[in-house]
């Protein structure tokens, strides 16, 4: 069975829709939730109409931005394929923070104000499904439904889970999102982390979506193979997964580069010459979103003619790595 991309669609900081992955983004400048930092980050503009009109769905009325961002991706995706069948579509997203936003609202309440005052309304809103239940109520698909948690890699497991469903014949198309939205606490845990030393590294936030189908078209870039589940414990542990990820695709194939803060240098030693030219770095960091981001620019790349098969790896900063290699529809290895 060859697995192929029809459509994506992405909220990015830059602005709404897939042009936006072709020019840098606006930075904002956040102060982090003790204050005791400030940082660079890329925020989605919450004002923009294609942000707002899913305010007016009663669903979303209480939602957290996340699933504004979601709906609004995963809905461009949608249009371009307005023949459709959606009883035959499955949804999988993959988040690594989440509902980030309304979980700090909540525990902020429980901590300050006591647990009788945290709001029941915005208990719902952090859990990590809620977003999607959203997002197919309001774009009404009815197959199978799954959210994925991990860091920037869940979204090669998000891949492998499409690619199960669609060959045992559960679905013969699968909408992917991967989302994440921001709340200046986070920059704290990275900042704990490690992760915001001297490295360059903008955290962001948005989403992206791609629908694949088990029956694509002569135009359709093909998913040819997935890497998954290469976990690491630290840094040190690091480079030899990138390693043996890598290695699960042919050696001759050209790799994207799509690594941000201390993932660089793992990147720049596993990947050496087989790193594609002229092709910058992220403009920042939003993990699962990110990765959608990620694998929408490779498959650009592809249609533009630029090249035949290209490997777009997903450094995770926190625990794994993954890959997907995808190729032109008439590719053979």
């Amino acid at each position: 069975m060859r697995i192929g991309i029809l459509s994506s669609g992405a909220v990015t900081p830059g602005c709404i829709g897939v042009e936006s992955l072709d020019s840098p983004w606006p930075q904002k400048l956040v102060v982090s939730g003790s204050g005791k930092h400030s940082y660079n980050a890329s925020l989605v503009d919450q004002s923009l109409p294609e942000i707002t009109r899913w305010g007016k769905e009663p669903r979303l009325r209480r939602a957290s931005p996340i699933a504004y961002y979601m709906t609004e991706a995963a809905s461009q995706a949608l249009s371009a394929v307005p023949d459709i069948n959606l009883s035959r579509t499955g949804v999988i997203a993959s988040f690594f923070l989440g509902c980030l936003v309304y979980s700090v609202r909540f525990y902020k309440q429980m901590t300050t104000e006591g647990r009788r005052f945290a709001s029941p309304i915005l208990f719902p809103e952090t859990v990590f499904n809620s977003p999607v239940s959203h997002l197919v109520s309001t774009l009404g698909t009815s197959g199978p439904v799954y959210s994925q948690v991990g860091d920037k890699s869940c979204w090669a497991n998000s891949l492998r889970t499409a690619e199960c469903w669609m060959r045992r014949g559960n679905v013969d198309n699968v909408l992917l999102i991967g989302a994440e939205e921001f709340d200046p606490y986070q920059l704290d845990a990275f900042h704990s982390a490690g992760w915001m030393r001297g490295n360059g590294l903008v955290p962001g936030e948005g989403a992206g979506a791609i629908l694949l189908t088990s029956k694509p078209s002569d135009q359709s870039v093909i998913l040819a193979g997935l890497s998954d589940g290469y976990c690491y414990s630290s840094k040190s542990e690091a480079l030899a997964a990138g390693v043996e990820c890598l290695a699960a695709h042919p050696r001759e194939s050209k790799v994207m580069p799509t690594a941000t803060g201390w993932v660089q240098q793992v990147e720049s030693k596993v990947v050496g010459d087989r790193m594609l030219s002229g092709i910058s770095h992220p403009f920042c960091e939003a993990s699962t979103a990110s990765a959608v981001w990620d694998t929408i620019r490779a498959a650009k790349l592809i249609n533009q003619g630029l090249t035949q098969e290209l490997i777009v790896p997903y450094w995770g900063l926190s625990q794994q790595f993954g890959a997907a290699r995808l190729t032109a529809p008439s590719f053979t290895s």
